[in-house]
């Protein structure tokens, strides 16, 4: 998979959690992040030797872990 679309799903992931977390309730953005979680691990093996990919994968990450709906 290209660098273009591994970014693209990655900031899919963050822009639907940062509208979603809003209107859900815990359970189902408990469900919404367990999901996004394992999509996430699966871009991993894509960002290897990727600095800038990793560095996005790890503030998606973040987000979801610390609830952090930042901006970055």
């Amino acid at each position: 998979m290209d660098d273009r679309r591994v970014q693209l799903q990655i900031e899919v992931i963050r822009v639907t959690y940062r509208i979603e977390r809003r209107r859900r309730d815990s359970p189902t953005m408990e469900a919404f992040r367990e999901r996004a979680r394992s999509i996430l691990a699966d871009l991993e093996q894509e960002t290897r030797a990727k600095p800038a990919l990793q560095a996005s994968l790890a503030r998606a990450r973040d987000e979801l872990d610390g609830d952090g709906g930042g901006t970055a």
